[in-house]
């Protein structure tokens, strides 16, 4: 029985001739640049704001060694005589895998150039989805040298980016829901006051403290709101891009079964 069973394992491998080992070698460096980001990213909205330039520059730094690692993928492409898949997807998938890199390099960005204090919650969920989305491409890239089952990590992928989508827009509601709240408090001060004010039509310096300090909360509400909207959209630009990314993976088995 042990013989059998090693006879069945033997018919599920796959030799690799040796350029075929290049390209997935590349595949794997590239999943790993990915986690490796994605993974900086999470540590982004968890440290303090006196390391954020530091972890900043070091997701740029792997989006560098990214783009390197894509050139060696078409510089294999223009000599392989006959690659382990389609010319076309592989060169989208490579394009597929530098997209989601862009996107973490941006939504990094983003965060660093207008300082925040601290992320909210929406960030430190929606981070360690793409990580994980990350760790599913790699695995599906793993999979491509032995038995290319593919489906599982595609609809891991594909689950997490549903996940993904609630927590985007409900992030947005509640920072919307922030706004309403404050100019709904602004404009009852403001109607109190003029139907309870004297009729010298100055406003007491209490009063008019409490409809300033109204206002400035009702700003500072909405100049966050459209700040944070664009770090949360390259959050959910970078997941909807692994699901791209796993489509991509899929395609190119179907394609060479």
């Amino acid at each position: 029985m042990a013989f059998a069973d090693f006879l069945r394992r033997v018919r599920g491998w796959r030799l690799l001739p040796p350029a075929d080992k290049e390209f997935y070698d590349l595949f794997n460096e590239t999943t790993a640049a990915l986690i490796e980001a994605s993974d900086m990213l999470i540590n982004l909205f968890d440290t303090s704001s006196q390391d954020s330039r530091e972890i900043e520059v070091k997701i740029s730094t792997t989006a560098l060694r990214l783009d390197c690692i894509g050139e060696s993928i078409e510089d294999l492409l223009a000599v392989a005589q006959q690659p382990p898949f389609d010319r076309g997807d592989i060169s989208e998938f490579k394009d597929d895998a530098i997209r989601i890199m862009k996107y973490i390099k941006h939504a990094a960005n983003r965060y660093v150039v207008y300082d925040f204090p601290s992320s909210d919650k929406e960030m430190r969920e929606l981070a360690p989805l793409i990580k994980e989305a990350c760790e599913e491409i790699g695995k599906a890239v793993h999979s491509l040298s032995r038995d290319r089952k593919i489906d599982p990590y595609y609809k891991a992928v594909d689950l997490l980016e549903a996940k993904a989508d609630d927590i985007y827009h409900e992030g947005l509601r509640r920072r919307v829901q922030e706004i309403r709240q404050d100019r709904t408090g602004l404009m009852n001060r403001i109607k109190e006051f003029s139907e309870e004010g004297d009729s010298s039509g100055i406003i007491p310096r209490k009063e008019l403290l409490s409809i300033i300090g109204a206002e400035v909360e009702y700003t500072r509400h909405t100049a966050i709101f459209f700040i944070l909207r664009q770090v949360y959209a390259e959050l959910e630009r970078a997941i909807d891009a692994c699901t791209e990314a796993a489509a991509t993976l899929k395609r190119m088995v179907a394609e060479n079964v």
